[in-house]
């Protein structure tokens, strides 16, 4: 019956309690709740709205709350067997609980609407640069492939039907040349969360001013003033990073379908990683594609929960609604399920080898040749294209019914011969630039990476200073 309370003395039933809590999946921010808190509590110093002896024992435990990632609140937590609102209440009835009342003059000019709309911004931050990293990881391992098949011929299609041949290269760049467009995308979302919302309050504003030095050196947010009832009631810097990490899921699952239609087409020219594959239990001639198959649902959960956020977020009046609460619940699976995605298709890509010979095996007798032919003879003779067009249209109708002297013929008339297919696609002009292509593409890659790397730095010098200013207390 314990679970079941009723309203007694004004306190609330624990299933209700429950119901409305985000205290468990708060664990993920704890660091960056403990983080904000400090630099609240040091800006209270500064202003002298709290004395040192005051501050001294309130930034100590908040240190050990950020350095143990939030396992020191949890373990207080458990042991106290309560359910609170939230990761902030917690924090507040915890310093209360150690450090005494003194610890309740930290509520002054703070709200949990702008501390929570900050501690979103530092860690998306954190997860987009790391999600920034393993797409650059991802793309370094394309072109990797784009070296390592340049010579290698591959059928590409268009209506999930053979429609011309190239270099392999090709393929791997294409996926290489869509994430770098998404990184750029991705990467626009650090503006957005290096905006400052502490000092907002609740809406419209805070009593006490924030020292923007302060929080642009200690937490890396910029000093431009922004209106608080926007800071504390949008949530689009959040719902802009879902879409981008939506369209990045989606080119995930174009790629899983790619890899589908080609083991089930010509299965002897992939070689498939024996760590992404099962057997079946009873037919053992099926070889599963378990971990692209897992790969593929994620992409359809990630767009699912995409839309639900926005369907949360259209509606609801401006200003902080307990419904963001929900909205990062969504958010932070889609965070999870991206990162371990990502991991997965890069695993799957750098152990990935093309089989020459089962692909040329493939393509034999197939004429994914025919547009380059028919513009190859176009160019050489000044003849109209769509004459040849016709032309070998009426001979490969005959050629694929069986007469093999109907391509021969029509080959030589233009003083060609069979050979011509396995070479013509190198005349393009893309692929006679494909070293000078894939160079660019390292270079572009490496730029990408420093630039990740650069942030990563500055984001710790700023984590650097804020101890230093903590410890100084």
């Amino acid at each position: 019956m314990d679970r079941y309370k009723v309203l007694v003395g004004g306190e609330i039933a624990e299933p209700i309690d429950r119901y409305t809590s985000s205290f468990e999946f708060d664990k993920l921010i704890a660091k960056h709740v403990a983080k904000v808190m400090l630099i609240h509590v040091i800006n209270l110093l500064k202003k002298g709205i709290l004395e040192r002896d005051v501050a001294k024992p309130i930034v100590k435990e908040l240190l050990d709350i950020m350095e143990s990632d939030g396992e020191k609140l949890y373990q207080w937590a458990k042991e106290k067997k309560k359910v609170f609102e939230d990761i902030f209440e917690a924090v507040e009835i915890y310093l209360y609980d150690v450090v005494g009342p003194s610890a309740g003059s930290i509520a002054v000019g703070r709200s949990r609407n702008d501390h929570i709309a900050t501690v979103l911004r530092l860690y998306l931050r954190d997860r987009v640069l790391s999600i920034l990293r393993k797409i650059i990881q991802l793309r370094r391992t394309l072109i990797k492939k784009a070296v390592e098949y340049r010579n290698t011929l591959f059928p590409f299609y268009t209506h999930a039907q053979l429609a011309q041949c190239g270099s392999a290269s090709l393929y791997f760049l294409t996926y290489e040349q869509a994430l770098a467009d998404i990184f750029q995308m991705l990467k626009l979302s650090l503006g957005f969360l290096g905006q400052n919302p502490l000092g907002s309050g609740a809406s419209a504003g805070a009593m006490v001013s924030m020292d923007l030095d302060l929080v642009s050196e200690d937490l890396c947010l910029r000093t431009d003033l922004l209106p608080p009832y926007y800071l504390t009631g949008s949530r689009l810097f959040l719902l802009y990073i879902l879409s981008i990490l939506t369209l990045l899921m989606s080119e995930i699952g174009r790629f899983v379908e790619d890899v589908m239609l080609f083991t089930n087409a010509f299965p002897q020219g992939l070689e498939i990683p024996r760590q992404h594959i099962s057997t079946s239990s009873i037919m053992p001639h099926k070889r599963n594609l378990v971990t692209l198959e897992i790969a593929r649902a994620k992409v359809s959960k990630v767009l699912g929960f995409f839309t639900g956020s926005i369907a949360i977020y259209k509606s609801l009046p401006y200003g902080y609604n307990l419904d963001f609460q929900e909205l990062n619940m969504v958010s932070f699976e889609i965070l999870r399920d991206v990162e371990e995605t990502l991991d997965v298709v890069e695993n799957f890509l750098a152990n990935l080898k093309l089989v020459d010979e089962g692909i040329k095996k493939y393509l034999d007798g197939k004429p994914c040749w025919s547009s380059d032919l028919i513009e190859y003879i176009a160019i050489s003779t000044k003849k109209p294209l769509r004459e040849l067009y016709v032309e070998l249209a009426k001979v490969l109708q005959q050629y694929l019914s069986g007469d093999v002297e109907s391509l021969k013929n029509f080959l030589a008339k233009y003083r060609l011969d069979e050979t011509v297919f396995s070479s013509i696609y190198r005349l393009r002009p893309f692929e006679k630039m494909l070293d000078n292509v894939i160079e660019q593409y390292l270079n572009r890659l490496s730029i990408d990476e420093n630039e990740v790397e650069q942030v990563l730095v500055y984001l710790r010098s700023c984590s650097e200073m804020l101890i230093k200013d903590a410890i100084q207390v």
